[in-house]
């Protein structure tokens, strides 16, 4: 096997692995070797070696503004800078927006949104699929991104609850998606137990309502082949 030019940075930004182990999802998607940067607790690391880089999500929010999560705001625009091909998942999400344009690009949602809700495709998108396209795939979160600056990003995906699941820069390989795409629908279970609460729905809800049965449209399988195959600029 040919030695791979490309060298992921997964950004692990959960604080109680017990509860959420990101890298557990992301890890057998990975084509190309990896390192783990855990945003919490380790100091960033140079960005010299990687090509790749994930942001994981998170049970935390942005909006708590801690150190960890500043510091991390200052390594994702110094990868945007360096032409790194980049993604941010859910909270990783809402940290790049929060990054690029401003602190109040990210607020608290009226309630969350989970479930696995159709999401529709505004424009094409090499990793997401074409425009008017509506896929399938788990959501689950309290917060929102809610400020894209249109000359530098457009918003690729939305649902009937969210105008901004996901955006890509204009000029750079960097994208935030929303969505849990690389959590399937036994995972997904499995996370709506843990953030159990007034505001979520039980399990039963999905199972017993046709309408808002889950559905997954393996979305991962093509954003992750894409990605990883993707030049940095």
């Amino acid at each position: 096997m040919s030695k791979s030019k490309y060298r992921i940075l997964f950004v692990d930004n959960e604080t109680n692995h017990q509860l959420y182990k990101p890298l557990d999802h992301w890890r057998p998607l990975f084509l190309h070797p990896f390192e783990v940067y855990h945003a919490p607790y380790e100091k960033p690391p140079s960005l010299d070696s990687f090509t790749h880089i994930i942001l994981s999500g998170s049970l935390s929010s942005t909006l708590e503004n801690k150190e960890w999560m500043k510091a991390e705001e200052e390594l994702i625009r110094t990868a945007v800078q360096q032409g790194k091909v980049l993604l941010g998942n859910c909270f990783g999400h809402q940290l790049v927006a929060k990054a690029l344009f401003g602190d109040k690009a990210v607020r608290i949602r009226d309630k969350p949104e989970i479930g696995w809700p159709a999401m529709e495709m505004l424009f094409d998108d090499p990793l997401l699929g074409s425009s008017g396209d509506i896929i399938h795939g788990f959501v689950l979160h309290f917060d929102e991104v809610q400020v894209v600056l249109e000359d530098q990003a457009k918003i690729i995906l939305r649902s009937l609850e969210c105008e901004n699941l996901a955006f890509k820069l204009k000029d750079r390989p960097v994208w935030g998606i929303q969505p849990h795409f690389e959590i399937g629908i036994v995972q997904g279970f499995e996370v709506i137990d843990v953030v159990k609460g007034p505001d979520v729905p039980d399990k039963s809800v999905f199972l017993n309502s046709p309408e808002i049965a889950p559905r997954d449209s393996g979305a991962i399988v093509r954003m992750m082949k894409v990605f990883q195959s993707t030049e940095p600029v």
